[in-house]
């Protein structure tokens, strides 16, 4: 995690500007010594002194909080494991004083990378393709034919002076159709290499919707106000959920099967003619079955808003992370329209955050309120610092380790490629299921995280069934973290229980760590 891209902003737009530490003080209502802190990372700034700094030096909030930037730290030290780098000596603790100073430079550095990467994956597959495709052995074969053709019948004509004119205009025909066939065949191949070639990625699928995220910060307003017109959320107040969704899904022609355990007020006065069948599941939990009712609601009204929202992105992302980004905003939406921004914050605020007391209280899965938790607050503050809320991040894995969720924030970056830590607690919550685990967890770098993890079970239960779990985790930034019901009692000083971990082993710089399956590739080793 990186800390010191803020302070380094402030000081350098502070000294393009002219302007002196002590003058940019007395603006912000701070003392100097207090803002020389900031500057130099020893003091985290947020919230509404973030907006003050931001305003005092004409900038947004946005131009400050250092999102982009981290994510570019975040590149740079996967770039600096990279083992084709290690004779250069090059070293992660300079990487966030490189990016600070130097941003443009930096992202060059990351796109010539990229680009490097997606050269030799392409070498790599041409050279896989060379040796293994039976359409380029084909296709070199025909090529060689054409070839042996055009070459034999060119010797004849030039070897035999006295061919008849009937006999040489065949040859003729014949070096014109081979000549065809050939140029049809070279370009076949060479299409088939463009095609190769325009496959290639200078940015994997994972990183794509990474950037998506952090770039929106988890937030997409269009969403919400989509979700809003549909009008789930104005129904009355003796109008179940159940009862308002399906009234939605009749609208737009679904049939639900009648053996769904819903209100009988619910499906009453249904309309005719409904072709689009929705089959329910009966006898499953109320929130699993508000969830099913809710995505097949986003799947009837939201293509267009989803569709409209990829199309307004700055950056174009690739067909692979277009569907999962598109999957991603359908679960955004089906959770906006289980739990409305505005109440939910609410309830949270008044529940301080306890997930398993808001799961009950909306009637919802337990992995969908830790999803809406890392969005709510971007719209309680427009998308900044705002009021100092808490900011979560999330992070899903299923017994296997694998990753199968993930809503990052810029000062916690997942691991993109393999597993985390295995002190993490999401892992260690499947040793006890059902079960609240939190945990301080400190980052070498000397950030502390606030980490609360729960496996819960999947699939359908009963005798002899196997009971299949995945975990979920919500992390928050250690000042954030008295906000939570899970903060209570822990210290989170120098003298607190913390315990260590880093992000994974690969490129985590502990030494000594028992749990350590990979050593570093790069950084000095810390206790």
């Amino acid at each position: 995690m990186a800390t010191t891209i803020v302070g380094l902003k402030i000081r350098e737009t502070r000294r393009a500007l002219g302007i002196s530490q002590s003058e940019l003080a007395r603006r912000m209502g701070i003392s100097p010594a207090y803002l020389n802190l900031i500057e130099f990372s020893k003091r985290r700034i947020g919230g509404r002194l973030l907006k003050t700094a931001a305003d005092c030096l004409d900038l947004q909030p946005s131009d400050l909080d250092g999102a982009a930037e981290l994510r570019l730290v975040n590149e740079l030290r996967e770039i600096a494991v990279d083992p084709g780098l290690q004779s250069t000596g090059v070293g992660a603790d300079s990487i966030e004083a490189f990016v600070g100073r130097f941003p443009e430079w930096a992202a060059a550095l990351a796109q010539v990378h990229r680009s490097d990467g997606a050269n030799r994956e392409l070498a790599t597959a041409l050279s896989d393709r060379l040796n293994h495709d039976p359409y380029l052995g084909d296709i070199v074969h025909q090529m060689l034919t054409h070839i042996s053709a055009i070459r034999s019948t060119s010797e004849i004509l030039d070897d035999i002076q006295d061919i008849d004119p009937a006999r040489r205009e065949r040859f003729h025909d014949v070096l014109v159709a081979e000549s065809h066939r050939l140029t049809d065949v070279a370009q076949a191949l060479a299409g088939y290499f463009d095609k190769a070639h325009t496959t290639a990625r200078t940015v994997t699928p994972v990183e794509e919707i990474e950037s998506f995220l952090l770039s929106n910060g988890n937030h997409f307003p269009a969403i919400e106000i989509a979700v809003e017109e549909i009008g789930v959320s104005r129904t009355v107040a003796d109008t179940s959920r159940e009862g308002a969704l399906i009234a939605a899904l009749d609208a737009r022609n679904y049939a639900i099967a009648a053996e769904q355990e819903v209100p009988e007020d619910a499906l009453a006065n249904r309309s005719a003619g409904m072709d689009r069948p929705l089959s329910m599941s009966v006898g499953v939990p109320r929130g699993a079955s508000l969830d099913t009712l809710a995505r097949a609601v986003v799947d009837a009204y939201m293509d267009e808003p989803i569709a409209a929202l990829l199309g307004a992105q700055p950056e174009p992302v690739s067909a692979v992370a277009r569907q999962h980004i598109t999957a991603l905003l359908k679960t955004y939406a089906a959770d906006a329209l289980l739990m409305p921004a505005r109440p939910f914050l609410e309830s949270a605020e008044r529940l301080r955050y306890d997930l398993d007391a808001l799961s009950r209280s909306w009637a919802v899965e337990f992995d969908g309120v830790c999803r809406r938790l890392t969005a709510v607050r971007a719209q309680n503050d427009g998308g900044g610092q705002g009021d100092g809320g808490p900011r979560f991040a999330y992070f899903a894995c299923n017994a296997a380790g694998h990753t199968i969720d993930r809503r990052p924030l810029p000062d916690l970056p997942f691991p993109r490629h393999g597993a985390a830590c295995p002190l993490w607690s999401i892992y260690r919550s499947f040793a006890s299921p059902e079960t609240v685990i939190r945990q301080v967890a400190h980052f070498p770098d000397g950030e502390k995280m606030l980490f609360v993890a729960r496996a819960r079970r999947i699939g359908p239960v009963g005798f002899d069934l196997p009971a299949d779990y995945v975990a979920d985790m919500i992390a928050v930034p250690a000042m954030n973290a008295g906000q939570l019901v899970y903060g209570d009692g822990i210290d989170f000083g120098s003298r607190g229980n913390a315990e260590p971990v880093g992000p994974n082993c690969r490129i985590c710089p502990r030494e000594g760590c028992r749990h350590r399956t990979d050593d570093p590739l790069v950084g000095r080793f810390v206790n």
